[in-house]
This record gives structure tokens, C-alpha cells and sequence, in this order.
């Protein structure tokens, strides 16, 4: 059962076929016509309402079933940047979806416009969902956002999610608590740097204790939160892990000792999103989840893209994942999720996935630019591109311009790599026939001659 901000209780998603609570159409009365001027007679929207609802840590299969009922049901979703696209593909057809960013760009707005945002939606008589990355109440200000509605007069509903803070840990086999090791864990934001007017994390207690520590949004403070715990009396051995990208196929871990781990991860290029984790149980790697598809027996042919394609490997054996860790960008020309994603993931790969252009009555339409892959393109998070196609290949040209020097390209075919050519497009590896597996491969040949120079 969901408690609402406005304290009603909510048993369930609203019906698609009955009343939705603040979003079920009213006629207006007789007399003097509709308060808002329009026709008496016609259909007057009464105050929307909003659902704060947690993605996840990035892992969509641990999206909760009722965050994922609304946004199958959402008029507006209000999407954090990091937020995945496999994630974004369970929001309806016909919804608008608005992206907030918290890094320099285009994309930033500060929390109060946010906040207005959500309020004038609802207002406007909208169901929005304002998805944001982990659990809306764990360090990412959801609870701004609930009193904002409040004080506006808007329902606001909280759908709690997976915090990284925990599920990144585990996605590393580190387990926060254990017995005769740590009985009591703390989370903290490493947004502010130790000693900051405005911190409220006592770092010298946290560095006087034995708890575990897990800091969120810490990366780019991270020598100076581990010289506040030294200084606060943890020892210098202390084990540390850093989970980048954690619960993606682009996960990575970092673990090193108190004293090392800063230049340990400026050395190993590691940015945010990163989870830090200190402590005794840093140091334990008991169960480690499979990151990717499940097990499963192979794809039938007309899953497979063209004949003769082979078999779907096992996922999750090392030999079987030579993506693992990295991000490709799969520019799509249709709406529909593609099967070339999901191969790359089969590999390890974090595929993302993005419409650059869409069928049209005469000609391809081109699709309006992704923020989302405006803000990977401009900080370097995407290391390789796969083109299934020509018109993939000229749409992202011309939708985000140049690519980064050091990004690989692979491509089906001559025509393509023709085109890449032509927008000024370096390829790195072309594949030997149509069809997703051998753009696959042509991925992983790009990548191996990258590691091998």
C-alpha cells in the first residue's frame, strides 16, 4: 500500500478504464458557464497528479512493477539524464517525456524550475511521473519535489526504487552489513566538500567508527573525502570499492585502501556515476549477479537477423562478453527496439539505443536530437557506434554532427561506410555481410584493434 503525500492511501495503479484520482474528466454545471471560461457544456480536466518514481540503479529489470504500470500510463514523464533508454522504453506512445540534467549543458535547470515543472503539469490536469535514477528519497531531493506539489495543492504519490546505495555494493558481491564485521552502515552525499558551511555529514564521526561507508555522488571529491576520514582515525589499509556505472553492463569496480584510492581512480579514469564504498566489507566478494541477458536457450532464425547467423552464446561467461564494460550507441531508424541491441548486450555491451530517423509517406523523417545522447557524445561516456545502416549513418550526422575522435565505428557494408565517409565519419570496422551478428563482430574487431594498439 502507497501512502500519498496528501495522506490518502493508494492500493493500486489507477485503471486505465475507470477514474483516475485527480485526472478523470468533470462536465461543468449549469449556470454561469465553467470557472475557467470555457464551454459549460464541454469536458473540463480536473488537477492532475505526480508520482515520484525510482528507476533503479541503471539494471532495468530492477525497475519496480508499479513504477513501470505508470509509466505506461503517464501523460508527462520527467526523466533524470541517466536514466536508461531500455528503462524510457516502457513510457507509452503519445507522452511527452521532458529530460533534467544536473551537469553544465543544455540540459541543466535548477530544482525550483523543476519543481514548477511538475506543478504546472499536474495543473494543467496531466498524471506526470518525475523518474528518477535509485529511490526518489535517497539523495536525489525527491523530497523537494513532494513538498513543492504540497504547497501547490498537487497529489504527489512516492513509488520507492532501488538506491544504488545498496545495489551497487551487491552488484560487486559487497554486502554493507555482516555479522562481526559491520552492524551499521551510513550513507552520505559527497556532493560538498568535508567541511563545507553547508555539509551536514560529520566526516570526523564517520572516520572514528568502524560502520561502513557508502558515499554517493563522491567521485569528484574523492581524495578529499578519504583525507577527512583519515584524518578522522580510520586507518590508512582501510578497503575501499569504487562501482562505476554500477548494475550496467558497463559496470566496473575499483578496489584499492583508503590511502590509495583517489590516484588509484584518477589513474584508472573512473567517473561518475560511481558509488564509493569503505569499509571491512569492501574488501568481500561473495555473490556477484549476472550483469546482462539471463541464461536462456538460443534465439529462433527470425530472431537472428540474417542466415547463417550461429547460435546465441551463453551470457555471462568472460569469454562470451568481449563488450564487457563498454557503451555503444545504436542509432535506430525505426521506434521499435532493435535486435542489434540486445546482441550487444548478449556481448556485455551497455547498447544505447536512439531513433535518428523514422518512416515517412515518401522519405525517412529525420527524429528530433536525443539530450540524453547530446550530454554522452559531449562527455566522452560512449565509446563505440555500431550503423546497421546508410540512413542510420547520415541521420546522427546530422542530428549531433561530428563524432568524438576517439569513438569506433563498425558498419554493415559498403554503402554505409560510404556515407560515413561522406559525413566525415572515420570507420574502424566494416562487416563482412548483413545482419546483426556480423555487425556484432564488426564491433568487437573494432574494439580488439583499439586494444591492441
Amino acid at each position: 500500500m502507497t501512502t500519498s503525500c496528501h495522506g490518502q492511501r493508494e492500493g493500486r495503479v489507477p485503471s486505465s478504464g475507470g477514474s483516475v484520482a485527480g485526472m478523470n474528466e468533470v462536465r461543468g454545471g449549469g449556470g454561469d458557464g465553467a470557472a475557467d471560461g470555457s464551454d459549460p457544456g464541454g469536458p473540463v480536466r480536473a488537477p492532475g497528479e505526480v508520482w515520484l518514481v525510482g528507476a533503479g540503479p541503471g539494471d532495468p529489470g530492477l525497475l519496480t512493477i508499479r513504477g513501470r504500470e505508470l509509466l505506461g500510463r503517464a501523460d508527462v514523464v520527467v526523466t533524470d539524464r541517466l536514466v536508461s533508454a531500455e528503462v524510457l522504453a516502457f513510457v507509452r506512445p503519445g507522452a511527452e517525456i521532458i529530460y533534467s540534467g544536473k551537469s553544465a549543458g543544455a540540459l541543466t535547470r535548477t530544482q525550483e524550475d523543476l519543481n514548477a515543472l511538475l506543478v504546472d503539469r499536474a495543473l494543467a490536469g496531466h498524471l506526470v511521473v518525475r523518474l528518477k535514477g535509485g529511490d526518489p528519497f535517497v539523495l536525489g531531493r525527491g523530497g523537494e519535489e513532494a513538498e513543492a506539489c504540497r504547497l501547490a495543492g498537487v497529489a504527489c504519490t512516492v513509488v520507492p526504487g532501488v538506491t544504488s546505495a545498496f545495489a551497487a555494493p551487491a552488484y560487486a558481491g559487497i554486502p554493507v552489513t555482516h555479522r562481526g564485521i559491520a552492524q551499521d552502515v551510513a550513507v552520505v552525499s559527497g556532493h560538498l566538500p568535508p567541511g563545507h558551511l553547508e555539509s551536514t555529514v560529520d566526516w570526523a564521526a564517520l572516520g572514528a567508527s568502524r560502520m561502513t561507508v557508502v558515499v554517493l555522488m563522491g567521485i569528484a571529491r574523492l581524495a578529499e573525502i578519504a583525507a577527512a576520514l583519515l584524518e578522522g582515525g580510520r586507518s590508512p589499509d582501510t578497503p575501499v570499492a569504487v562501482i562505476e556505472r554500477a548494475t550496467t553492463p558497463a559496470q566496473r569496480i575499483v578496489r584499492a585502501t583508503l590511502d590509495a584510492v583517489a590516484v588509484d581512480a584518477i589513474a584508472l579514469g573512473v567517473r561518475s556515476p560511481a558509488v564509493v564504498v569503505i569499509g571491512d566489507v569492501a574488501a568481500r566478494c561473495d555473490a556477484v549477479p549476472q550483469i546482462g541477458p539471463p541464461v536462456g536457450p538460443p534465439v529462433g532464425p527470425d530472431e537472428r537477423g540474417s542466415a547463417g547467423d550461429g547460435p546465441t552464446p551463453t551470457a555471462g561467461s568472460v569469454t562470451d562478453r568481449p563488450l564487457a564494460g563498454l557503451r555503444v550507441l545504436v542509432p535506430r531508424t525505426r521506434p521499435r527496439p532493435g535486435l542489434l541491441a540486445a546482441r550487444l548486450r548478449a556481448l556485455g555491451a551497455d547498447a544505447v539505443e536512439t531513433v535518428v530517423s523514422r518512416p515517412g509517406p515518401v522519405a525517412d523523417v529525420e527524429a528530433e536530437p536525443d539530450p540524453r545522447i547530446v550530454e554522452e557524445l559531449r562527455h566522452g561516456d560512449l565509446h563505440a557506434v555500431a550503423f546497421a545502416s546508410s540512413t542510420a549513418a547520415r541521420a546522427t550526422a546530422a542530428l549531433y554532427g561530428p563524432l568524438p575522435a576517439g569513438i569506433l565505428v563498425a558498419v554493415v557494408g559498403g554503402r554505409t561506410a560510404a556515407a560515413c565517409q561522406r559525413a566525415d565519419i572515420r570507420v574502424d570496422a566494416v562487416a563482412s555481410e548483413p545482419g546483426i551478428y556480423p555487425l556484432a563482430a564488426a564491433v568487437i574487431a573494432a574494439v580488439t584493434a583499439a586494444r591492441s594498439r
